[in-house]
């Protein structure tokens, strides 16, 4: 078995999952109504243009963000990568399974298990992750606060890696223009291993939008560097959502890769 540190950029899914879960399952509905986000956005000034804002494919990749999957859901990811870590020349995947338990109104639990490497046997290396998230505004601009333990219960080649911890803050404002309305995602948050690749402390910050309703693009730092992302979902499929980031995007650090996920989530399971 080959010895892998699993990636941290593009192959973390709580770096690359929840929102475009999120932008994936509110096709459709007019609203992120199972976050509890968008139904007090309606009330805005201008309800039917917020309201439209939001079927948009809106999503941020490459930083944690702090919303969690909503009561019932459940959602499937399958990431590759063309340079494992950003270094190494082989490709490789990753995978996660996750699901969202109800906290009550405006809060919710999210459970995932992350599949680090799928170059060897499937699933002999990974770990666990938990989310809460709490919504702290349910005016005009949706706002959530999250606190998120990582690296939990790690096993095969992941169980060098030490737990971490990650608080984020993710609002959902809207861009008016003269004849269109545009949903943005903005998350800033620090975390304890997040600067120096994955093992120092340190901070990160991302913007996203949703263009049309099968388009969103985002631009985020991640502690090191930027990552530029796009996620794209196919009308009548709304629940596949495929995300393409690419990492490093300046190569500052030699660290260049480009990463596709596909994305899998489904509604009110439980």
């Amino acid at each position: 078995m080959h010895t892998h540190v699993p990636a941290r950029r593009g192959m973390r899914w709580d770096r690359a999952l929840p929102a475009a879960a999120f932008a994936v399952m509110t096709a459709g509905t007019g609203a992120m109504a199972q976050e509890g986000s968008v139904p007090s956005v309606t009330q805005a000034a201008e309800p039917q243009r917020v309201t439209d804002a939001f079927l948009k494919n809106v999503t941020l990749l490459g930083v944690p963000s702090a919303t969690a999957a909503p009561d019932g859901l459940v959602f499937f990811a399958l990431s590759g990568t063309d340079r494992r870590d950003g270094v190494d020349d082989d490709e490789d995947g990753s995978a996660a399974v996750g699901l969202g338990v109800g906290l009550g109104e405006t809060a919710n639990l999210q459970f995932t298990a992350n599949i680090t490497s799928l170059e060897d046997d499937f699933a002999d290396s990974g770990y666990l992750s938990a989310k809460v998230s709490q919504q702290v505004n349910t005016g005009e601009v949706p706002s959530f606060l999250s606190v998120t333990a990582d690296r939990i219960a790690p096993w095969g080649d992941s169980d060098t890696l030490d737990p971490s911890a990650t608080l984020a803050f993710t609002s959902f404002p809207v861009l008016n223009t003269a004849n269109n309305a545009f949903p943005l995602m903005l998350t800033v948050g620090a975390g304890t291993d997040i600067r120096d690749f994955g093992t120092e402390p340190g901070a990160f910050g991302g913007i996203g939008i949703g263009v049309t309703r099968s388009f969103g693009a985002s631009f985020a730092y991640d502690g090191d560097n930027f990552d530029l992302g796009t996620a794209f979902r196919i009308p009548g499929s709304e629940q596949f959502g495929l995300n393409v980031t690419f990492n490093d995007v300046f190569d500052e650090d030699d660290r260049q890769q480009v990463t596709f996920s596909l994305i899998w989530v489904l509604d009110n399971v439980f």
